[in-house]
């Protein structure tokens, strides 16, 4: 028998078994999805034409959208950087004010603008869509239920409050189809807008990048405007300051009576010094006469000459001039008596110039002698005069100081409100005068074009991602219905889904009208009886030491072949043994109908019963070479009829009488009746129909009959399509075009 599976693998295709990916502990057998796609290969084929023919006439049924775009670039702002903190800030705060600008670009206040430029509200676009949005309001809804009290009535606007509402509606829609798309380490963005007018698109690009710079012009206007207005106000208020603390100024001076400050506090100071410097030499030049007078009060009644020692008297320019003049008149003298004696009347007048010197220096001694008192006395009177002064004057600068000070503090306050009423003057005047010139803070670099085809949809991606979806989806489907598809396909099949030995395959034959086909003895060289004869092969095979006298032939439900397949097998080993074949499917008997006997032909039943003879139940059938006997009628107790010890009698007798009985047994899934004729057989084969029966019943039909110890040799594989399975499955199932074509030879 091992040999016999053996041969039986030969017919496994190699290539279902070389297509496993290993997934984990789960292996993915891609050959098997290949496969469910080709066997669903003219419906999936189908479906995506199908669908694909919908997208096209969906997509042919969408309006053109058409986008237009232009590109702003913001300038430089020029940055006045005096630290180092701010080299390190400028990046980040450049950044900041450009997403700024790209917010702003975004918004609503701008795109509002825009509808009020180009009087989007009025335009035919926006008035189809407010009509068609109305349409849609005015349809069905569950308020036009309600009883007409109950319901609201309707809201009657205004034209103001119309066109308020219409230029809000186009508003949203230039915002939401309005994008702005930042090109990244520059400053140039992009301005999109989409639409299926195109003109209209490229007019609300280029409106919205001009109401943008426009916007920031006017807003820049608007705070030149605004801070003259309070510069303006402001002067006004530190005119009138000014002027207040100027009247405060004069009437200070008014009240103190003086007439102007300029040089007077220097000049009292200078005076102040002056007189200090005064007394100081008054001071001196009185200890210096009174040191004079005390030097000659202590020389008392003395000579000329001993006061001449005195340097006050000396140093007299009075005296000096005698003194010079006396030395002039001794030299002349001393001249004199070298050349003449005593007696010429030059040496005595030189003599007489002499004493008249020598009492002139006498008298003007005393003279100074007695004026150094009165010079004591009118130095200590200057001294005392020049105090009494500084100590008046000192008093007048106390005094001019204090008012010094309360004039000044009024003067910086005058000061301070006309530097602070200039430079509000000044700036007032730039702000007018250049406020409203500032360049703009971007510029246009290419203006949008009416664009000239559309942006979507793309009808052919479209049409072509629909049909590779469809497609795709297809495939899906099928591997989907492939793993949902529990039944059994192909040999492969027998021991992976069923854990069984397949004992050979049966081929799908075709039929003609009535539903007939070539069987075993109608044409023995066919692969149908090939097939047969492998089966009797392997049955033979399988049990050379002990053959198998009583085969039961059961399947899992009705319907898939078992009564023909008993009948062909009982008459391919009827070409080689004395074989009887047994109706015993008392519940729906098939085997006199097809061995052409009369419906109350007698049978199992009837010599079970006791109501006929064994030779009566049994009919040779000639052209089938083996003897069969039919079900006979259907008894009320199919199960209690073949579990009798009536029905085990019979078949002792038959199998002295033949050499092999095929039974044709009641499916395992509908009744018990295969379990019982399983545990009288020798050998049970089991038959499922390929594409049809279910490997989950299948494997508990199976199940039940190893579970008592039942003799199953093998599985048989019926209706099995080779052409199919190659073109599902892959090469390998070739064997019936060998015996086709061998058939036709001969």
């Amino acid at each position: 028998m091992n040999e016999f599976l053996g041969q039986n693998q030969q017919m496994m295709p190699q290539s279902a078994q070389g297509m496993r990916v290993p997934l984990g502990d789960e292996v993915i057998d891609l050959a098997r999805y290949l496969r469910a796609i080709l066997h669903y290969k003219w419906p999936i084929i189908g479906l995506g034409f199908a669908l694909t023919l919908l997208a096209g006439l969906w997509v042919y049924t969408l309006e053109p959208i058409y986008r237009a775009s232009a590109s702003i670039v913001m300038e430089t702002q020029e940055a006045n950087v005096v630290n180092v903190e701010q080299v390190y800030t400028m990046g980040h705060q450049g950044y900041d004010y450009y997403q700024t600008q790209f917010e702003i670009l975004k918004s609503r206040s701008l795109a509002e603008r825009v509808v009020r430029k180009l009087n989007l509200h009025k335009h035919p676009y926006f008035a189809s869509s407010a009509a068609k949005t109305a349409e849609k309001e005015a349809g069905f809804s569950l308020k036009t239920l309600l009883p007409a009290r109950s319901k609201e009535p309707p809201l009657q606007l205004t034209e103001e409050q119309q066109e308020a509402l219409d230029i809000k509606r186009a508003t949203g829609y230039v915002v939401s189809g309005l994008d702005v798309s930042p090109v990244d380490y520059s400053h140039i963005a992009y301005l999109s807008f989409e639409s299926t007018d195109a003109r209209l698109t490229a007019e609300i690009v280029n409106a919205a990048a001009q109401a943008f710079i426009d916007g920031n012009l006017e807003n820049r206007l608007e705070g030149t405007l605004q801070a003259t207005q309070w510069l303006t106000t402001r002067l006004e208020d530190l005119k009138e300051g000014l002027g207040q603390s100027e009247m405060a100024l004069q009437a200070f001076r008014d009240e103190e009576g003086l007439v102007d400050i300029a040089g007077v506090t220097g000049s009292g100071g200078s005076e102040l010094q002056l007189l200090s410097l005064r007394m100081e030499q008054a001071r001196e030049a009185r200890i210096e006469a009174q040191n004079i007078k005390d030097d000659v009060q202590s020389m008392g009644s003395t000579t000329t000459e001993e006061l001449m020692t005195v340097p006050a008297v000396l140093q007299h320019q009075v005296i000096r001039d005698i003194k010079r003049e006396q030395s002039l008149a001794e030299r002349r003298l001393s001249e004199l008596g070298k050349r003449y004696g005593q007696k010429h009347p030059k040496i005595i007048s030189a003599q007489s110039d002499l004493n008249a010197a020598t009492r002139d220096l006498a008298t003007e001694v005393r003279k100074v002698v007695s004026g150094i008192s009165r010079e004591y006395e009118l130095a200590l009177r200057n001294e005392e005069e020049l105090e009494a002064s500084w100590e008046a004057r000192k008093s007048e600068m106390q005094e001019f100081n204090r008012v010094e000070f309360r004039l000044q503090e009024l003067q910086r306050e005058v000061d301070t409100n006309l530097q602070l009423y200039n430079i509000f003057f000044t700036r007032i005047k730039n702000v007018s005068e250049t406020g409203g010139f500032e360049k703009p803070h971007a510029r246009i670099v290419d203006s949008a074009a009416v664009p000239g085809s559309p942006v979507r949809p793309k009808k052919r991606l479209i049409v072509m991602a629909a049909l590779v979806v469809s497609l795709l989806f297809g495939c899906a489907v099928a591997i989907l219905l492939d793993i949902l598809d529990n039944t059994v396909k192909r040999p492969e099949d027998i021991h992976e889904k069923l854990s069984s030995s397949m004992l050979g395959t049966i081929p799908k034959m075709k039929t003609d009208n009535e539903g007939s086909f070539e069987q075993v003895w109608q044409n023995p060289q066919g692969i149908y009886a090939e097939a047969i004869r492998t089966i009797r092969t392997g049955v033979v095979l399988s049990s050379l030491d002990d053959p198998a006298k009583i085969i039961v032939v059961t399947s899992t439900l009705p319907g898939e072949g078992k009564s023909t397949t008993v009948l062909n097998l009982g008459a391919a080993f009827g070409q080689m043994e004395n074989t009887l074949v047994i109706g015993a499917d008392l519940r729906r008997p098939s085997l006199a109908r097809m061995c052409n006997l009369t419906p109350n032909q007698q049978g199992l039943s009837h010599f079970v019963s006791g109501a006929a003879s064994l030779d009566s139940c049994i009919e040779n059938v000639e052209e089938l070479g083996i003897y069969v006997m039919p079900a006979g009628i259907i008894p009320p107790n199919p199960l209690e009829m073949i579990s009798s010890r009536l029905f085990v009698n019979a078949l002792e007798q038959l199998k002295e009488r033949f050499d092999r009985i095929v039974i044709d047994s009641a499916p395992v899934q509908a009744v018990s009746d295969a379990l019982i004729l399983a545990s009288y057989a020798d050998s049970v084969i089991y038959l499922v129909e390929a594409n049809s029966t279910s490997a989950t019943q299948a494997r508990k039909g199976i199940a039940a009959i190893v579970a008592n110890n039942e003799p199953l040799t093998g599985v048989i594989l019926n209706q099995f399509d080779a052409k199919k399975a190659r073109s599902y499955y892959g090469s390998g199932y070739e064997y019936g075009d060998y015996y086709a074509s061998q058939s036709e030879t001969h």
